[in-house]
This record gives C-alpha cells, structure tokens and sequence, in this order.
C-alpha cells in the first residue's frame, strides 16, 4: 500500500487496489511514496500489525520490519464516513 497521505496525531493514510487504510504508531518517518505492507496480526484485538516499509527515497531496494497500529481500514466511501465522525468540527 502507498503512503498517500498525513492525518492528525501522526497517523498515516495508506491506499492499495481496493482499500485504504489509517496506519499509527510506526517507529520510522514516512513519507509520501513510501510502501507499508501488512504482513500478519501480532494482537489481533489492538489491531497491531507486523508491517515491511520500503522508503521511495531508496528506490523501494531494501524492507524494513515495524510494527503498527490500524485504525481504520476500509474503502474510500468508509474511510469519507469514518472521518466525519471521528473528526471534530
């Protein structure tokens, strides 16, 4: 999934074929451009994600290991309902 954009407390907004997702908490900065690929589930009931990130700025030739939190993930018409409820006005 591409990095494709910044929302508030640092979170991340990634966006692949089908769906888009709300990423949190990742060690590395990111920026747009950059891939995070979500592997498998580490705690299934915080939503935390081991992830492989590869950074545009290296022409995507190396991945590297986090962890993550998904806060959202969903299609676009979801993700447009998601943040007018959870976006304060």
């Amino acid at each position: 999934m591409n990095v494709v954009g910044y929302l508030y407390h640092s979170d991340l907004l990634l966006e692949g074929e089908d769906s888009m997702v709300i990423i949190g908490g990742s060690h590395y900065v990111l920026s747009l451009g950059d891939k995070v690929y979500l592997k498998h589930a580490i705690d299934q009931e915080k939503l935390l994600y081991c992830v492989e990130i590869s950074f545009a700025s290296h022409n995507h030739s190396s991945l590297f290991e986090d962890q993550c939190l998904v806060k959202f993930e969903g299609c676009r018409d979801a993700l447009s309902q998601h943040l007018s409820t959870t976006t304060v006005h």
